[in-house]
């Protein structure tokens, strides 16, 4: 069984990644997107278990779609 900490940390890890999408809509922010975008894949690492290289790794193939791995190489 969760217990009571675990739950709340749940409830407010989910209201903070609304919160998150509500700011990415604003057209201005104080922060800069890409600190918060590095402090969210620290985060994700410490989390998930899956390292910030991996990460940012399935991030990129993300920007990339069509790329494969071997594209780029040369022969």
């Amino acid at each position: 069984m969760e217990n009571t900490e675990y739950k709340a940390a749940k409830f407010d890890i989910a209201n903070l990644l609304g919160w998150f999408e509500c700011e990415m809509q604003k057209e201005s922010n104080t922060g800069s997107p890409v600190d918060a975008r590095r402090e969210l894949i620290r985060a994700l690492a410490l989390f998930s278990g899956i390292s910030e290289t991996q990460i940012k790794e399935s991030l990129e193939e993300t920007h990339n779609p069509h790329k494969t791995q071997n594209e780029g190489e040369t022969k």
